[in-house]
């Protein structure tokens, strides 16, 4: 694995960087997997993973280390920052949070973006978080010391909250150094998913989506075992309700996730009936939980 860290603004689909919230490129490679042909891609003996870290920063500096990190998957054609207006709501209020690019599968990709490479984006998302453990651990590296191996979370967006469920509970390409996972979107069809793991999970998805529809994360909430919550964002498609804005549904979204992650990742005590009562808005969203 090699590194290489460079100073970032905010990536070309997000929002103004806030204040408070700093951010740094690594590009990780991964010498060890082949990314595959690809159009006009011959293909390469390596993965690359341009990886976005954000951090939260106080008077302009960074918050002291360690903090609890997230792992966020992009969605098919976006960016490591195509949903930072919804995840520096996390970083703002103390995670760090880390948003690789997906080799083929982002917008930039070489020889465009496909979902032909999709069944290795499990093993990225476990080579990222550890190549980001050996940084954290190395003096002198750009993240030395900035988060809790200990308190890891995962969340991704549409093929990205597919490929989460993937790494939390599909049998061959789990990783449980993750402690819980977000599904924005996302379904599974692994018909061995779930079967006898119990990594907390929180789904959330609108019912108008047309793109993914809502009925994958309605099957992986069954199939899944508790501790298990799924927010049903009303009149929402595929992505109104993920853009980190101040509309209603949006704010769900926001206070939703932040809950989830301050119960199962950070282990804040007094994180616990706010689910259900940011989940659960008369005309917004409802909460189903099984506990």
């Amino acid at each position: 694995m090699t590194a290489v860290a460079a100073a970032c603004g905010a990536g070309k689909a997000s929002a103004t960087l806030p204040a408070s919230v700093q951010r740094i490129t690594l590009t990780l490679v991964d010498d060890s997997r082949p990314t595959p042909p690809n159009g006009t891609h011959p293909g390469a003996p390596t993965r690359t993973l341009v990886t976005v870290v954000s951090y939260p920063t106080r008077g302009g500096r960074p918050v002291p280390g360690p903090l609890p990190l997230v792992v966020f998957a992009t969605g098919f054609g976006d960016t490591a920052t195509t949903y930072a207006p919804l995840y520096d709501h996390w970083v703002e209020q103390g995670y760090v949070v880390a948003a690789p690019d997906f080799p083929l599968s982002q917008q930039d990709a070489p020889g465009g973006p496909s979902l032909s490479d999709f069944a290795h984006q499990p093993g990225d998302v476990s080579f990222v978080l550890s190549a980001l453990v050996k940084l954290d651990q190395t003096p002198g590296s750009a993240i030395y010391q900035r988060f809790d191996p200990a308190r890891v979370g995962l969340a991704g967006k549409s093929l990205g909250a597919i490929t989460v469920l993937g790494v939390g509970y599909s049998p061959a390409t789990r990783d449980p150094r993750f402690k819980a996972v977000i599904s924005l979107t996302g379904a599974s069809d692994d018909k061995a998913a779930f079967t006898g793991i119990d990594t907390p999970l929180l789904l959330e998805h609108g019912d108008a989506d047309t793109t993914v529809p809502i009925a994958g994360s309605r099957d992986a909430y069954a199939r899944a075992k508790p501790p298990k919550f799924f927010v049903t964002i009303f009149g929402a498609t595929h992505s109104s309700a993920f853009g980190g804005g101040t509309s209603p549904s949006e704010e769900v979204v926001e206070r939703t996730t932040l809950d989830f992650l301050n119960r199962y990742v950070d282990g804040t005590v007094k994180a616990g009936d706010e689910l259900r009562r940011d989940g659960d808005v008369a005309g917004v969203a409802s909460l189903q939980a099984t506990l």
